[in-house]
């Protein structure tokens, strides 16, 4: 398996994890962003940190990647019972298997942030919560 593929499969298993989810009703993973239908969860993969791991060829990979969740257009009444309560899913879906299904060694969630969200010149109401995942590559 390259490195494109590793990498790609912790992406496919982070939007199996936020699909299992009942309360989002749309995941985005890199694609072209067309919000359809709220709450929505959009997967933005950032930077990743590459060590050597002692001599030899494996890399240690520590991937970051921020899970942005859209619940609504206007401002929650109750954050905690509208916004929070969804972000705690995410977090605890994750913590629930925190090899995503043996794909990377552990992911920790890092941030956890409620607040407004702007996509194309429109304020939504939601929260970003940041997960580190820990993998190891071998070319």
């Amino acid at each position: 398996m390259g490195y494109y593929e590793a990498y790609k499969a912790v992406f496919d298993a982070v939007r199996n994890v936020l699909s299992g989810i009942s309360s989002i009703n749309q995941v985005n993973v890199g694609e072209q962003l067309r919000v359809r239908s709220l709450p929505l969860a959009v997967v933005n993969p950032e930077e990743t940190e590459i060590t050597q791991v002692d001599i030899g060829g494996t890399l240690k990979n520590k991937i970051n990647f921020t899970v942005i969740i859209v619940v609504r257009e206007t401002e929650p009444k109750d954050w905690f019972t509208e916004v929070v309560s969804l972000m705690g899913e995410v977090v605890d879906a994750f913590l629930a298997d925190r090899t995503l299904n043996e794909t990377v060694k552990d992911v920790t969630p890092t941030l956890f942030a409620p607040g407004e969200i702007r996509f194309t010149n429109k304020l939504y109401y939601g929260g970003a919560v940041r997960f580190s995942a820990l993998t190891f590559y071998t070319p």
